[in-house]
């Protein structure tokens, strides 16, 4: 792995978006500090000759449709061992584990609403007020 592999990567989706290197280089544009990528620049990177620095990726990746695990695996930015399906797997349980956490704080305040509105209620002081949970922030909202 390395800037090798990434440079056969981005060379195989060059040539199935029928681009040539000159195209690519005109594709990804002008870089900060006024730096541009031609096509013997394009060239040395398919190589595995030229360094990729984060802005440099992110355009490719962008203009080729690179799919972001697979450049960060072929590019080796990944610690030695760690395998595109390894950074999958991680991605959906850190999302399963966050849908879990916002059920969870959802069904809180859920909770605690009807808790508001039924202590109200026990009381006699209902007045007119209801509290609601707001879809869109999981928030209690006041409304009369």
């Amino acid at each position: 792995m390395g800037r090798e592999e990434f440079g056969r990567l981005v060379d195989r989706k060059r040539k199935e978006r029928a681009l040539s290197q000159g195209r690519l280089a005109v594709r990804i544009g002008e870089l900060s500090g006024g730096r541009y990528l031609d096509p013997t620049g394009v060239r040395n990177l398919i190589q595995g000759r030229r360094e990729i620095d984060e802005e440099l990726f992110e355009r490719l990746v962008a203009v080729l449709d690179i799919d972001r695990d697979e450049a960060h695996a072929a590019l080796g930015w990944w610690p030695e061992g760690v395998t595109v399906e390894d950074i999958r797997e991680l991605r959906a349980a850190s999302e399963l584990r966050a849908a879990r956490l916002m059920a969870a704080e959802r069904a809180a305040l859920e909770g605690a609403a009807a808790s508001a509105a039924g202590s109200s209620l026990e009381q006699g002081t209902t007045s007119g007020l209801y509290l609601t949970i707001s879809p869109a922030s999981a928030e209690p909202v006041r409304a009369a």
